[in-house]
């Protein structure tokens, strides 16, 4: 993670290298990291659905709806707690890197850990407190079950938000394996663990409840460790060839943190509520079985979700660095290659999931079906508009604008709630899945347009477009047309999906030089070392540790 030359960041001609070969080494580089996190968001992926199949194979829709409505809740009480400290983390700690000042980009976590502390403690001792008025919306008639949930999650929720930020900080100096290891793979495959022996053991929801919350905090000590070990490794031995840089006091360095990360905690919250809120809407102003039904239904978008921020975990650090370097053609390649990656990753998802939404809701037991099947489609439809368009959100942080960011998530929000409350009663489920939509391709358009007339950049590109004609072709056409063939069954939507998989290979494989996935050559052994020296040298700004480090994490 170190820069030889720390000094070089401040030069030029070493802004200028790395420009010069914009598809080289950070290319090569968000190749490298985008591949980890990938590896995670198929296993998070793999692991969330497991979770949602086996609350509703072993539990009552009722149960499990209550379940589902409950850890919405949290996971939206979650996003208060972090208050946008994720963003701002991803923001000032490689600006600080790229610029040399590790002492700075050291004493910005503690700015950014102890609010989200003191937040995530206020906030579950009012849930704590107004525990059996929330059971009384979400848990129907059960409120004594529902409000022991609500307070087992209450007491987990500081450990939760404390987690989230100390891996936030390690993705901040580089490090993606944090995050991948602690909260994608080792959290998510205890949850799923714990609600297996939940069920065998014990009988009851307050257990379900409990199983589901307990892993935060392991990982919370591992998160702990493992960001000490990476802070105090990248802050030794460094050796400026320049003048040190002007040492920024801690009340202006925590000015300059939350002046930029205040919008983005009232968007994350906005963006959170956005993905959870129609759960809970769905289970007060309808019924608990409707919220297994609907989370159930809309269960996919995680895993799209997943891959989204697969990319942009990688992406982040790196739009960062290239901006505060004034480089903004790199920024714009960077872009647009990540726009394509991930169309390529998820419309292979959306599409087969709305041309077999029977068979997946199918999954889940009886009684997932019928308004379900018509949600999934809508939502579906949605989200391929959302992810042929690139992080446009993570362009206008980057750049500065959290402000822009709050307004689009806000509006967003805005949108989803008031049809939420008027499209439920008379539609129940399918008025929700209008309603996120709706919201959704609201958020969508406005970022894009921002970008465009404010940054000058789009995610247009030959690869782009490629992707997307590639995954229709194979996920759309063929397995419709078998559809209308064979019926849909489950065994006739395999059939089609095998031929279509190795078809999009194939096409994907054809167009490897308009997707740059010729930067996925890095990744072979002996190609690093290589593919890590441009036309200019070797990269003159920090890299991002992607690859197990020799040592320092060993056995992990």
């Amino acid at each position: 993670m170190q820069n030889p030359d720390p000094g070089a960041a401040h030069r030029p001609e070493s802004a200028g290298g790395e420009a010069a070969a914009p598809g080289g080494p950070n290319l090569n580089r968000l190749a490298r990291g985008g591949a980890l996190n990938l590896v995670g968001a198929a296993v998070a992926g793999v692991q969330g659905l497991a979770l949602v199949f086996l609350v509703a194979h072993l539990y009552s829709q009722r149960i499990a709806g209550t379940f589902f409505a409950a850890t919405s809740l949290f996971i939206i009480l979650q996003a208060v707690s972090w208050l946008g400290t994720d963003a701002g983390l991803l923001r000032w700690l490689p600006r600080h890197l790229a610029l040399g000042d590790r002492a700075a980009a050291r004493r910005t976590v503690p700015v950014a850990l102890v609010p989200v502390l003191v937040t995530a403690v206020v906030a579950g001792l009012v849930l704590l407190a107004t525990a059996p008025w929330t059971a009384g919306h979400v848990g129907a008639g059960d409120t004594g079950e529902a409000a022991g949930m609500v307070r087992v999650l209450a007491l987990f929720l500081p450990l939760a938000a404390a987690q989230d930020a100390l891996l936030a900080a390690t993705r901040g100096y580089g490090s993606m394996r944090p995050t991948v290891l602690t909260d994608k793979i080792l959290r998510q495959t205890l949850q799923v663990a714990g609600v297996v022996a939940a069920a065998v053991l014990a009988d009851g929801a307050v257990w379900l409840a409990l199983a589901w919350a307990a892993p935060y905090l392991p990982c919370l000590v591992i998160a702990a460790l493992w960001y000490l070990k990476i802070s105090r490794a990248g802050g030794a031995g460094v050796q400026a060839a320049d003048p040190a840089p002007e040492k920024i006091g801690r009340r202006p360095l925590a000015g300059e943190f939350w002046r930029f990360t205040a919008p983005r905690a009232f968007a994350q919250i906005c963006q959170t509520a956005f993905q959870r809120a129609d759960i809970v809407l769905v289970a007060a102003l309808s019924s608990p079985r409707e919220a297994a039904i609907y989370t159930a239904a809309t269960r996919f978008i995680v895993i799209s979700q997943l891959v989204t921020q697969a990319v942009q975990n990688v992406m982040q650090p790196a739009v960062s660095r290239l901006l505060a370097l004034a480089d903004r053609a790199g920024a714009q390649r960077i872009f647009a290659v990540c726009a394509s990656w991930n169309l390529a990753l998820a419309w292979p998802v959306h599409l087969s999931i709305a041309v077999g939404a029977p068979v997946y809701l199918g999954a889940f037991g009886p009684g997932y079906g019928g308004s379900g099947e018509a949600v999934t489609v809508i939502l579906a439809m949605a989200m391929l508009v959302a992810t042929a368009t690139g992080a446009r959100d993570v362009m206008l942080l980057m750049a500065g604008r959290s402000g822009l960011s709050l307004v689009n998530q806000s509006t967003a929000l805005g949108v989803n709630l008031v049809l939420n409350v008027l499209l439920i009663p008379p539609f129940g489920i399918v008025g929700a899945a209008v309603a996120r939509a709706s919201g959704l391709l609201v958020r969508t358009m406005l970022a894009l347009v921002q970008v465009r007339r404010i940054l000058g950049m789009s995610p247009a590109s030959a690869g782009l477009f490629w992707a997307g004609g590639s995954a229709l072709v194979s996920f759309a056409v063929l397995p419709l047309a078998v559809r209308f063939v064979a019926g849909s069954s489950p065994i006739a939507f395999a059939c089609a999906l095998v031929p279509g998989v190795i078809l999009y290979f194939a096409l994907l494989w054809a167009g490897r030089e308009r997707l740059s996935l010729t930067a996925f050559a890095s990744l072979l052994p002996g190609r690093r070392g290589r593919a890590a020296q441009g036309p200019a040298g070797p990269a003159a700004v920090p890299t991002i540790d992607t690859t197990p480090a020799r040592s320092a994490h060993a056995g992990n």
